[in-house]
């Protein structure tokens, strides 16, 4: 599963990465500019050169006057001196400097040793005077860096707090669209500030609320015509009744049928907009799980297993949600063979309904929910208008909980309803 980039990480990677890029074009310029390290450190070595020329006495001097001299400076400079003539022997030295070889001499300017940096100065006479500093250089070219690193180390501070800013408004955008496609067709985003954000918040707040008003008005007509089909309905069964002595005994059977099965199709159609309209249950108590499962599964000749288990909800929409799964089992599979209420491993109260049907193809094993939909294993001579699954998935979900369909290994369905506890 690929893992989501935040937007706000992209944003503040973009800039550091901008300034680092930045930081590294002007190295590389102050470098080809000829100002760099190397430049400045020969002109050091040469006015050092020429500072030491002027203070030591010529190679010709007895080394103990060369010697005094070297002793003077470092009282008065607070400096480790050396000094070596052209082959590399030592002529003198003063505070605590090393020794060093004749082939260490050969270089010019900083090297380091065991007690820390020196400074090796060619004289003009092809004499060396190595100097140990009071205080340790820095780095060669890092305090050029000093100032590039410092506005770098600014950014970075002062530009998470805007990217975070920015898209935090499109967190709360997103949090939206997702409460809004999960059902809740009341929510809405917060507009703050006049950019493009802003402008898509407003966007899909207007676009909301038309789908909203839509919505409503559909589930209102559904809810009109299901409930004014009913005093039409009612006249046909009394009519009936009236002519039954008169008419066929067998179509008049089948009229009271059809009547019948138009009956429960509109209560099913009322029942699914009060569930699609319901935020809260309309009725909510303490129910005994297994006791209420025990109930309806009497009347198919059905017992219960399991442990009593308190759930809260509307006892009248969980007989009804059982009473649609049993139903089902009896139209497609003969009847439940085993109805059983226990605690799953999630610590919920879960309610299952098997049988020994021929099952459901994997790609139609969350099509069945769907209203009307009709397995293509069952045909459309099957009783029942496909409206019973999907109104037992409703019903759960305005519980809390949740229906799936599991097959079973040795052959037939299982449908699990679980509840919060």
């Amino acid at each position: 599963m690929l893992r989501m980039r935040r937007l706000h990480i992209q944003f503040y990677v973009a800039i550091l990465a901008t300034l680092a890029l930045l930081l590294l074009l002007g190295v590389l310029l102050w470098h080809l500019s000829g100002t760099g390290t190397s430049r400045g450190e020969m002109w050091s070595m040469d006015t050092a050169a020429q500072l030491a020329d002027a203070l030591l006495p010529p190679a010709t001097t007895p080394q103990t006057e060369q010697q005094q001299v070297l002793d003077n400076l470092h009282r008065q400079l607070g400096i480790a001196l050396a000094l070596y003539d052209p082959s590399g022997q030592l002529i003198g030295r003063a505070g605590n400097i090393p020794r060093l070889q004749p082939q260490g001499l050969e270089q010019k300017g900083w090297m380091l040793s065991r007690g820390g940096p020196l400074w090796i100065v060619p004289l003009s006479d092809e004499r060396r005077l190595v100097v140990r500093p009071q205080h340790p250089p820095h780095a060669p070219g890092l305090h050029v860096l000093i100032v590039p690193i410092a506005v770098v180390l600014a950014f970075a501070l002062g530009a998470y707090p805007i990217a975070r800013s920015l898209t935090r408004r499109l967190a709360r955008l997103q949090a939206g669209v997702e409460q809004f496609g999960g059902g809740d067709f009341s929510a809405r985003v917060s507009v703050t500030g006049h950019d493009e954000v802003a402008a898509l918040a407003r966007s899909f707040n207007a676009s909301a609320e038309r789908i909203e008003a839509l919505v409503k008005s559909h589930r209102l007509l559904l809810a009109n015509c299901s409930h004014e089909l009913r005093t039409p309905l009612a006249r046909i069964r009394l009519g009936l009744e009236r002519i039954a002595p008169y008419s066929d005994r067998a179509v008049h059977d089948e009229l009271a049928r059809s009547i019948a099965e138009l009956d429960e199709l509109i209560g099913e159609m009322l029942l699914s907009s009060r569930l699609d309209a319901l935020r809260t249950l309309e009725r909510s108590e303490e129910v005994d799980l297994l006791a209420l499962a025990a109930e309806e599964a009497a009347h198919v000749d059905r017992s219960v297993e399991g442990t009593p288990l308190i759930i809260r909800g509307d006892p009248i929409l969980l007989r009804r949600l059982l009473r649609n799964l049993l139903e089902n089992a009896q139209r497609h599979a003969g009847g439940a063979t085993q109805v059983y209420v226990h605690k799953n491993v999630s610590g919920e109260a879960e309610l299952c309904v098997e049988d020994h049907g021929i099952g459901i193809a994997e790609d139609e094993r969350e099509k069945i929910f769907e209203p009307f939909y009709r397995s293509s294993r069952t045909g459309a001579a099957t009783m029942g208008f496909g409206l019973g699954l999907a109104l037992a998935r409703q019903i759960a979900r305005a519980h809390g909980g949740e229906v799936r369909y599991l097959p079973l290994t040795g052959g037939g369905s299982r449908f699990s309803v679980t509840f919060p506890l």
